[in-house]
């Protein structure tokens, strides 16, 4: 079966939000192998997508730069992953959203990890003011 076209991504945007419960476990755990609390804070990584493509056997790996992103999930207008630690950003500022089938062959999204403005001291003071997950999927 030949490869499938890969999804043109369109725009990349971070939203903070308020964890579910099992980020906070996830956190939780993050903190403790880090030595050092993270804050309970989730950052929605939006990659929108000019349209979602169907599903199929053969899924694509959404990599920033050469880090292949473990875990994302769907949403109405393309895909999202989740950020716990903020230092992430700072990591990968710059990098290439790069889309793989096979962890060797590239497309490039022509779209790059920016650091967000994150003032994470007055997220974490305001966490309850953050958008549930669902409302900043929307």
């Amino acid at each position: 079966m030949p490869p499938s076209s890969p999804p043109k991504a369109v725009a990349v945007e971070v939203v903070p939000a308020q964890p579910t419960e099992a980020d906070r476990a996830a956190i939780a755990h993050l903190s403790a192998r880090a030595g050092k609390p993270l804050p309970e804070i989730a950052y929605l990584v939006k990659i929108r997508l000019e349209t979602i493509p169907e599903a199929t056997a053969q899924g694509w790996a959404l990599y920033i730069g050469d880090f292949r992103v473990p875990k994302y999930w769907a949403y109405k207008h393309g895909i999202y992953f989740k950020v716990f630690d903020s230092h992430f950003f700072e990591d990968h500022r710059g990098q290439p959203l790069r889309l793989s089938q096979n962890g060797t062959d590239f497309t490039e999204t022509g779209l790059k990890l920016a650091v967000p403005h994150l003032d994470v001291r007055q997220l974490t003071k305001q966490v309850a003011k953050l958008p549930l997950q669902d409302d900043a999927l929307k």
